[in-house]
């Protein structure tokens, strides 16, 4: 794949009034950037005694609480002598929290996981990102670098998750979320990431213009994110969910929950970016935890239940990265991402 680059237009920190409180960027992402001239073995080896003496890493992530729990595992296992502690937040507050933490010169962060390229790349264009130099930079897919420093660690389908024991026949597309039985008993989300009001949008183009109308007019919940949707489709509170994610519905289906998914045919869906934050307190520990995560056994961790796809090959039991179709940070610019708010917002409150 040919470079292509063009200069940051533009970044925005805070979306005023808005549940994203995201930074964006307006920007064509820059690709088939290897990252593998990054390593060398002796100053590698020197970072990971150096990590040890760093003192706990901290990983911010999105990522449903199971999956993160799995990653944090792997690691100790591979490290047990560098500490490692989590918190867990939806995007929107993950990035309100670590612009907060930037500008206060306060501690926090060190490595984030989240579903905003654009944010993160942003900071990779300000030289705010730290460069991933380890071992495992020397196989990454250079296709799934931004910008130098933001690897895309993982890619998801959007699913719409459903009870087994409430609903029959099973649904086969969004089409069959407007079947006349699922008034009053189904959920969609809130715009609280940009891939959220991407996914309307693209049900807008795939679905027909007068969608989001019908699906309004079945009186959905809203609901703040993907975690709560498969909750309460397990619940019974709803049979059916508009929106969700397999990282949040499959460890419920692992406990015996009445719950499944469908995989809509085209699969649009979300990237998963990591950084690790150049102005952390634990530089070393930070590359090592961002290496440990783009390895074999990191990605073997993070997509081995199934859930979501690696950019590695012969990943045991991820998903295919080519299904799945991520929607283009650069098109949500800070208008577009204000001007599709006020239009979500007229149809569906």
């Amino acid at each position: 794949m040919t470079a292509r680059c063009q200069p940051l237009a533009s970044t925005f920190r805070r979306i005023a009034g808005g549940l994203l409180g995201v930074a964006a960027t307006i920007a064509t992402p820059c690709f088939a950037q290897s990252l593998a001239g990054n390593y060398n073995a002796a100053e590698w080896t020197r970072i990971v005694a150096a990590a040890r003496k760093d003192g706990a890493v901290n990983l911010y992530s999105a990522q449903p609480a199971p999956l993160i729990a799995r990653l944090v595992a792997g690691f100790k296992s591979a490290y047990p002598d560098v500490p490692i502690e989590f918190v867990r937040l939806t995007s929107g507050a993950l990035m309100s929290k670590v612009d907060q933490e930037r500008a206060a010169g306060a501690d926090g962060a060190d490595v984030v996981i989240t579903s905003e390229v654009a944010w993160t790349e942003a900071f990779a264009k300000d030289g705010n990102l730290l460069r991933p130099s380890g071992p495992a930079a020397a196989e990454w897919p250079s296709r799934y670098v931004r910008s130098g420093a933001v690897v895309i660690a993982g890619l998801e389908p959007f699913v719409i998750p459903y009870n087994t024991k409430l609903v029959s026949p099973v649904p086969k597309g969004y089409a069959d979320l407007l079947r006349p039985e699922f008034k009053g008993k189904l959920s969609t989300s809130e715009l609280n990431a940009t891939g959220n009001i991407a996914w309307y949008d693209w049900l807008e183009k795939t679905q027909g213009a007068d969608f989001l109308l019908k699906l309004k007019a079945q009186a959905p919940r809203i609901v703040t994110g993907s975690v709560p949707a498969a909750q309460s489709v397990a619940s019974g509170e709803h049979v059916i969910a508009a929106l969700g994610l397999p990282s949040s519905a499959k460890p419920m289906i692992q406990q015996g929950a009445p719950i499944d998914y469908v995989v809509p045919n085209p699969a649009f869906g979300v990237e998963y970016p990591i950084a690790a934050v150049k102005w952390s307190k634990r530089p070393n520990a930070s590359l090592v935890l961002l290496d440990y995560l783009m390895s074999r056994a990191g990605q073997s961790a993070w997509h081995g239940q199934g859930e979501t796809a690696s950019p590695l090959a012969n990943i045991p039991g991820s998903l295919s990265a080519a299904t799945i179709t991520p929607y283009d940070p650069a098109t949500y610019t800070p208008e577009k991402v204000k001007s599709y708010r006020d239009y979500w917002t007229k149809i569906f409150k």
